[in-house]
């Protein structure tokens, strides 16, 4: 598979999203919280990014945050979308960014990694 992160592959929809937060569930590691949710529709995953405002007020910052999780996405989704598409289920995902500090590339990809592994594993046993 390619590791590429298309605008298929992202949220766009506020209601969708609103969806996920409300009625999700949560995966941890700090600094990161990833809410996801099981739905029908086409197989694989989608996704949605977020910054806090309040945390980072320049989007400078917000942006080059978000920049850094969707290239550690972008490069370790290929297993959890597997599992996804064995299961015929649609994943949704909102990752969340919640440190004080811009975060390190090394860090971002170790988190994002022990998240999607934990993902992965929730995906198959359920």
């Amino acid at each position: 598979m390619k590791n590429t992160l298309s605008k298929s592959d992202r949220l766009t929809s506020g209601v969708s999203i609103s969806h996920i937060y409300n009625k999700g569930k949560h995966l941890n590691d700090y600094p990161f919280k990833i809410v996801w949710v099981k739905e029908t529709g086409e197989a694989g995953l989608k996704v949605v990014f977020s910054v806090p405002k309040r945390k980072f007020k320049r989007a400078v910052d917000r942006n080059q945050i978000k920049r850094k999780l969707r290239e550690a996405y972008r490069k370790r989704k290929n297993d959890c979308q597997k599992a996804a598409e064995s299961q015929n289920i649609r994943v949704s995902l909102f990752l969340i960014y919640l440190g004080k500090d811009i975060p390190q590339s090394e860090i971002v990809d170790n988190k994002i990694i022990l998240l999607l592994n934990r993902l992965t594993k929730e995906i198959t046993d359920k």
